[in-house]
């Protein structure tokens, strides 16, 4: 009995040790990704790019919700019930998603994309939207398998694709680099590779049934999805725009030089936050049928991040040196990354932990409204600070504080829906504040 006991402890922790061992492999693979591009393109173009990923990071607009829907679904479906319905779902977002890439496509003509890499921006936006869409929903289906390794190792393999377009143009082999053409290639290799495996998967499933097609029918499983997943959509956005307002910004109102180192440092560090989605996918699998006991897991979990986050602080120092040393046309962008590595700590706490505990508890809805609340504090107080032009470290600075407020706020919150987490909140509060104060500590001799 000893012997299983620790057996079932031993496979409980060594998933997430090998997702996040992948993704350690991934991030390796794009700190090269990104030594090569900054040798081959200039900041101004390395911005563009950026802000092409990041309009195209909101793609999740373009489903309402829908795959959110499924997704929950499937979890709290028992055995091998989700299996019944899985390809219908798979169907109708695609359904859906042809839909959507022809009206873009149509209507795609205003202007509002960046046009420095390409001559027909809808078609290339419509396509990276689309696609993500559909790999999403790929990879519920591989974590409702309890295929957790595919996410980081799909990621790996589209690094990959990219790193090899990369490579041909600096050999010579293409003659111009077209990043956002590129990054179109990266993703559709990578969903029909994810189409092959889900195939695999799903072999001897039930097939979809005729009565499925029927216009009725899509209308109303389509609209009960959309009502299910619409608050975790939004909040998922919010989180995106939280993450990303602080470039629109940027890109807004500064030079574009400026932007471009700005957006190189967050590149830098946002690998980090890549481990996200894979653990908290696998969380979200393993926690459901424990929902009752969950102040456990998130005392555990929350203490975890706060004491890992002084480490982060300090290692951001050799990455500072390897850019200043390799890549010296981008030593700007040193100061950035410290104080943008102060964000990654309380986006790890919100969006890793008090979501996904937000979920399991039923209660997204009210973690929308904290959501949209903290989303216009922050885009009031970052436009205000982007309109006078403040030094972009200051920028960095409100970012990171209002992310610690957001994690404190929603702690409370947590509180008042379950007391159980009560217990230990005082001691969260001042671990919080010991590491705001550490990270001020390290950066206002650097205050510009």
């Amino acid at each position: 009995m000893l012997i299983g006991s620790l057996n079932k402890v031993s496979s409980a922790y060594a998933t997430p040790v090998k997702l996040i061992a992948l993704t350690g492999v991934s991030v390796v693979v794009t700190l090269y990704i990104n030594y090569l591009l900054a040798d081959q393109v200039s900041p101004e173009k390395y911005g563009t790019w950026r802000l092409f990923l990041t309009i195209t990071s909101f793609s999740g607009l373009f489903h309402f919700g829908l795959t959110d829907g499924i997704t929950i679904q499937w979890l709290f479906k028992d055995g091998t019930d989700w299996q019944k319905s899985a390809k219908r779902d798979f169907s109708y977002l695609v359904i859906q998603q042809v839909c959507v890439y022809t009206v873009i496509v149509v209507v795609g003509g205003s202007g509002i994309y960046p046009q420095v890499y390409q001559t027909n921006p809808a078609v290339l936006v419509a396509n990276q939207i689309a696609l993500q869409n559909l790999s999403g929903l790929l990879q519920s289906l591989f974590n409702r398998h309890h295929k957790f390794y595919y996410g980081p190792l799909l990621t790996l393999f589209s690094q990959v694709v990219f790193l090899v377009g990369l490579t041909a143009c600096k050999t010579g082999y293409m003659k111009s680099l077209d990043l956002i053409l590129l990054s179109n290639i990266q993703i559709a290799v990578t969903v029909l590779l994810m189409v092959y495996l889900a195939s695999k998967k799903a072999k001897g499933w039930p097939a979809i049934q005729p009565e499925d097609f029927y216009l009725t029918n899509i209308l109303r499983k389509t609209k009960e999805f959309i009502s299910l997943g619409l608050p975790i959509l939004l909040v998922g956005l919010l989180f995106l725009g939280f993450q990303n307002i602080d470039k629109l910004l940027i890109a807004g109102f500064y030079p574009a030089r400026q932007f471009g180192f700005y957006a190189f440092a967050a590149t830098l560090l946002n690998v980090c936050l890549t481990v996200v989605s894979s653990v908290a996918n696998f969380m979200m699998q393993k926690l459901a049928p424990y929902r009752h006991s969950l102040e456990l897991y998130y005392d555990k979990a929350v203490f975890s991040i706060l004491l890992l986050i002084p480490f982060l602080f300090f290692s951001v120092t050799p990455l500072q040196f390897l850019v200043q040393t390799f890549l010296p046309a981008y030593s700007a962008s040193t100061v950035y990354v410290r104080y943008l590595s102060g964000f990654i700590g309380p986006y790890l706490l919100v969006q890793l932990i008090q979501f996904s505990v937000f979920k399991l508890l039923n209660k997204q809805r009210v973690f929308l409204i904290l959501a949209t609340v903290f989303f216009v504090l922050s885009l009031s107080v970052e436009y205000l600070l982007a309109l006078t032009k403040v030094p972009l470290v200051m920028i960095a600075l409100s970012s990171v504080l209002l992310a610690y407020g957001w994690f404190a706020v929603g702690d409370w919150l947590l509180c008042t829906i379950k007391p159980e987490c009560k217990l230990k909140q005082k001691k969260r509060y001042f671990f919080m504040v010991a590491t705001i104060c550490l990270y001020l500590l390290i950066n206002f001799i650097a205050i510009e």
